[in-house]
């Protein structure tokens, strides 16, 4: 009870502190600590720090900055300089984040091993005096806890006297504490064995590129998981009544309508490769991680930022592939021109989509026109849900007569919500039968389509539409808003996904809705 009353005496000074500086009207957090806290690749990983996820419970007027790194003690982030680059970057008015502790542990690592009454104490004691010599404010927080549960379902702690150190730092050096350690044993004891396993990594093998292997983790997060210990943060942050508290948001299904979805970006039937600046060849063309104006890199964080979890699907569709990704986009498959020996599309792969899809799949095509893509063997897929990618090429733009590809009259439909203009380039027309519906059309002509097919849901466009080129206004003139669209798009279709509500349920309490 003394420690509580002197940490909210502490948070009112704070308060009081922050409030007159000049920066209080924009927030900078900086995060320091390990692989629990860092951000992680946003690409073909499922991995997640919470302070990746904090942003998302902020409003926009405060600045965080991940110094987190993955592996890193007490020690080893003050050895290897991380800690100079922090106080370097500080200004008077910051907050400091300290989480540390996983990493203490390991006695067989001497360049990370701190003990807990030693190294480890002297260390935080280190980060909080020095932040503090910079005019920033420190706010110390114990370790969050591993997934640890005995035969009998109780859980069980494995950070021996770590957090007790914290706990004994934050009250001695009058430090504002957030005992994420005890915040995340209430969690994960009323959640339970089964379903805390939904927060820690449990990866398929053959789905992310980054563990290509699969691999089960009890330490390291989901991209849920690591939401649900940012919540705790900022429940901590609201408890302490830091005035950061003021700029906190909700988190709902609607901030976040992908969360527990997966979206897969096809590399199978559009395969190109080029020379790197190194001379070795690397893969390019409509992928997530090609920021040139040829690729996906900006969609991809449009994706990411809705919830999604986002994946390369390298091999050929089959059933086991499918059954870990919620959406399956397939762009402009590869004519020979493009790709030696490309892959087609076959009845049996259309078969497996098909199957898939009724099962509640969703199929994103984005095509392209009859010059540039192989749509012959791509429409054995298509035409199985009533949508054929035509031979034609329309909306040809010359030089920078963007207007020629301007989509100006946009029906109601959720996908151009505040679309005033979107542009597409060069696209395929579709010809429709049952059950495919258009979406967008020019008189006769048919631009964009959908169609309900059993369970799941098609989109078609003949277009590969959202790239780097034309997502934003890097060349499209004001106006034109494909990335409001590509947002409204990937929204719409988290909707769709039949089983959402059940997945997003794991990861916002009933009182979040």
């Amino acid at each position: 009870m003394i420690l509580r009353k002197r940490l909210i005496l502490s948070g009112m000074i704070l308060m009081i502190l922050v409030s007159g500086s000049r920066f209080n009207d924009m927030p900078r957090i900086f995060l320091i600590g390990d692989s629990t806290v860092a951000d992680k690749p946003i690409v073909d990983n499922p991995e997640c720090g919470w302070g990746q996820m904090f942003p998302m419970l902020l409003d926009r007027t405060v600045e965080i900055h991940n110094h987190a790194r993955n592996g890193r003690s007490t020690k080893s982030f003050l050895s290897e300089g991380l800690w100079q680059s922090v106080l370097d970057s500080i200004r008077p008015g910051d907050y400091v984040f300290i989480q540390f502790g996983h990493n203490d542990q390991k006695r067989e690592d001497s360049t990370r091993f701190a003990d807990a009454r030693t190294t480890y104490r002297e260390n935080l004691i280190r980060y909080v005096r020095d932040a503090r010599g910079a005019g920033a404010f420190p706010v110390l927080l114990t370790p969050v806890n591993r997934r640890s549960f005995d035969s009998g379902g109780r859980f069980k702690d494995k950070h021996g006297e770590y957090p007790a150190v914290v706990r004994a730092i934050a009250e001695e050096e009058q430090v504002p504490l957030i005992d994420l350690h005890e915040r995340s044993r209430v969690l994960f004891e009323r959640l339970g064995p089964e379903q805390t396993t939904d927060l820690f990594l449990r990866v398929p093998p053959g789905v992310y590129g980054r563990v290509p292997e699969g691999k089960e983790d009890n330490t390291h997060f989901s991209k849920g998981g690591a939401l649900m210990i940012a919540r705790e943060v900022a429940a901590g942050v609201r408890d302490l009544g830091l005035p950061l508290a003021s700029h906190l948001i909700p988190c709902s299904p609607d901030s976040l309508p992908g969360l527990g979805l997966v979206v897969g970006l096809d590399r199978y039937f559009n395969n190109e490769w080029k020379d790197g600046p190194d001379g070795r060849k690397r893969s390019f063309h409509y992928t997530w991680d090609d920021t040139a104006n040829s690729g996906y890199s900006i969609l991809g964080t449009i994706v990411y930022d809705l919830g999604y979890t986002i994946t390369t699907c390298l091999s050929a569709p089959t059933p086991d592939l499918l059954r870990h990704v919620s959406l399956y986009l397939i762009v402009d498959p590869d004519t020979p021109a493009e790709s030696e020996n490309p892959a087609t599309m076959n009845a049996a792969f259309a078969d497996i989509i098909e199957h898939w899809v009724r099962q509640g799949g969703v199929l994103v095509l984005l095509a392209n026109d009859s010059g540039n893509c192989e749509l012959d063997r791509f429409n054995i897929l298509s035409d199985r849900f009533g949508i054929h990618f035509n031979q034609d090429s329309h909306h040809r733009v010359r030089g920078v007569d963007y207007a020629a590809g301007a989509n100006d009259n946009l029906p109601d439909h959720p996908l151009f919500t505040g679309v005033g203009r979107t542009f597409t380039k060069e696209v395929s027309s579709l010809s429709l039968s049952p059950p495919a519906k258009p979406l967008l059309s020019e008189g006769e002509l048919v631009l964009m389509a959908s169609a309900q097919i059993g369970n799941g849901l098609v989109f078609a466009v003949g277009d590969p539409w959202l790239y780097n080129e034309y997502i934003d206004n890097r060349r499209l003139p004001q106006g034109f808003n494909n990335a409001v669209a590509a947002r409204n798009l990937f929204r719409w279709l988290a909707t769709v996904v039949p089983d959402r509500e059940s997945v997003q349920g794991r990861f916002f309490p009933t009182e979040d809705h």
